[in-house]
């Protein structure tokens, strides 16, 4: 009888199965299904990005508003620093006990950890890429753009650029890490035309500890998915500025796709101040011109007046301190990245941009 007591209250002791293998597992195959299958375009419309991702948006960039510097620089710094001490101690471990399971540990913790920033990123912001294209939200006519409508946009945009140069220049453009509130009031007013159910609150623009990254791949900006924060190159010349963080707003507005991006900056930086009018103007006449056949952009390129070829001269010249190799693999990386997204033209939607304006103002 003793000895079935005992037994009795040794098999009571027994701890538990933990629970930490099976949430481990489940995370890594919950976000294995959401890479591989996206939800429903109308479901996360209806959903996540008119009433959840509104309110994430609005909460994450207010405290990140109060942070001086990059949140997103901070928890990349401890993750490569969480996983560096990680895969080192494996390795120790592996070779003082020649045994390949501390290996096996380090490995298991990386996909982890990985599959946990997946879906963070998917429900801070990336579940965006799932939502109905902004062509198709607008019902813009699903034709292809000729190249005397591209070239008819780029003439359209030189002349403007013409005409606003000085005013713009006269009045200056937003500083490196300013937050210009006439883009942020146009970004509203877009906003309530496209039937957002609350404004998105501006984020400041901020520096990062990539701008040597951003300045070889030829990186002008970028979301930052941990706290929905806009990071900026600071070599970024005045001009390119209000353009440049208009189209990261409208990612923070939940626009992913670039050619998305684009078209809502454009409408932005168009009804703004006098800078960001120039500002837009320049851009599309880089961006359109950039499309023509060589003789067309030539002539378009000719119209440019002395003071905004001096600002594309500027913009070429910062450009020029690219390397090829670092910008390349940048851009195939962000290409595939891209793709997995369901942005099935990749890198190619930048110029996409072009066609939806094109296809906006013929409406």
């Amino acid at each position: 009888m003793a000895t079935s007591r005992r037994s009795s209250r040794s098999k009571s002791r027994r701890p538990a199965p933990r629970a930490a293998p099976l949430l481990q597992l489940a995370l890594v195959l919950t976000a294995g299904a959401l890479l591989i299958t996206p939800p429903p375009a109308a479901w996360v419309e209806r959903w996540y990005a008119a009433a959840f991702y509104p309110a994430l948006q609005a909460a994450l960039t207010t405290l990140s508003n109060l942070v001086p510097i990059a949140v997103f620089d901070v928890v990349l710094v401890l993750l490569v620093a969480g996983l560096l001490f990680v895969w080192v101690r494996a390795v120790r471990a592996a070779r003082r006990d020649r045994s390949a399971w501390p290996v096996a540990g380090a490995l298991t913790t990386t996909v982890v950890l990985a599959a946990t920033v997946y879906l963070w990123f998917l429900l801070a912001w990336g579940l965006n890429y799932a939502r109905p294209p902004l062509e198709v939200r607008l019902d813009l006519r699903d034709v292809e753009v000729t190249t005397e409508e591209v070239r008819a946009l780029a003439m359209q945009a030189v002349t403007m650029a013409n005409e606003t140069h000085q005013a713009a220049h006269r009045a200056g453009f937003p500083g490196v890490i300013d937050r210009p509130a006439s883009l942020a009031e146009a970004l509203a007013a877009v906003e309530q035309e496209q039937g957002r159910p609350r404004a998105t609150v501006p984020a400041h623009p901020k520096r990062t500890l990539l701008g040597w990254f951003f300045q070889a791949a030829g990186v002008d900006g970028m979301l930052a998915p941990f706290a929905l924060e806009t990071l900026v190159h600071t070599g970024v010349t005045g001009p390119e500025r209000p353009f440049l963080i208009a189209h990261e707003w409208a990612h923070l507005s939940g626009y992913a796709d670039e050619a998305d991006a684009n078209l809502i900056a454009w409408l932005v930086t168009t009804r703004a101040d006098v800078a960001s009018l120039y500002s837009a103007w320049l851009y599309v006449a880089m961006a359109a011109a950039a499309q023509l056949p060589a003789a067309d952009r030539a002539e378009v390129l000719a119209a440019v007046g002395p003071g905004p070829q001096a600002d594309l001269d500027a913009i070429t010249a910062r450009l020029s301190e690219r390397i090829d190799v670092v910008q390349r693999a940048s851009l195939d990386v962000y290409d595939q990245y891209l793709r997995t997204q369901g942005v099935q033209d990749g890198v190619r939607s930048y110029s996409r941009g072009i066609s939806l304006i094109v296809r906006y103002g013929a409406r």
